[in-house]
């Protein structure tokens, strides 16, 4: 079977509490269980922070899906607001100063086609989101291009039939 491809939107501050546990785990809420019940050892996963508008990480799920009551991340609830977990592995976190607007990489995502390009960022507004492999790799190619110091926006763009070149 093949792995999917996740997309998971961190608020500022729960992305900054995953940090402090050097991205470990991933959680996810109650209302998202039934499309994480996919979520499979060896799935990719790309981190976004919706207040930045930035994409600003990968990893790999390490474990299934499991069940945990212990509060990691923030909530004004007394109800533990994540309690489905996965275990995480292969983590690659952008500093912060390398960080990759969603301004430059959305207009290639498939993903977000169906809204008005200037309001790309609602399509990712929902906490977890299954993407295609080709938008998967669109931004893993950024995040690793922005790790080795390489930060061109053409390294960004999508291949199409249009820009492709000819052999």
């Amino acid at each position: 079977m093949s792995n999917t491809y996740w997309l998971v939107n961190f608020s500022l501050e729960n992305f900054n509490l995953s940090k402090k546990r050097s991205f470990d785990l991933l959680g996810f809420t109650k209302k998202d269980n039934k499309l994480t019940n996919k979520i499979a050892l060896n799935d990719n996963v790309i981190f976004y922070i919706s207040d930045l508008k930035s994409f600003v990480g990968t990893s790999t799920v390490n474990s299934k899906k499991f069940y945990d009551k212990k509060k990691i991340w923030s909530s004004n609830e007394e109800e533990v607001k994540f309690p489905y977990r996965v275990k995480l592995k292969s983590t690659k976190i952008l500093p912060e100063k390398k960080y990759i607007s969603g301004y430059d990489v959305a207009p290639s995502l498939n993903y977000v086609k169906r809204w008005a390009p200037e309001d790309w960022y609602l399509a990712l507004l929902p906490p977890v989101h299954i993407i295609s492999h080709s938008d998967f790799e669109i931004i893993s190619h950024g995040i690793e291009n922005s790790l080795k110091g390489n930060t061109s926006k053409l390294s960004l763009k999508k291949k199409t039939r249009k820009n492709r070149k000819k052999k």
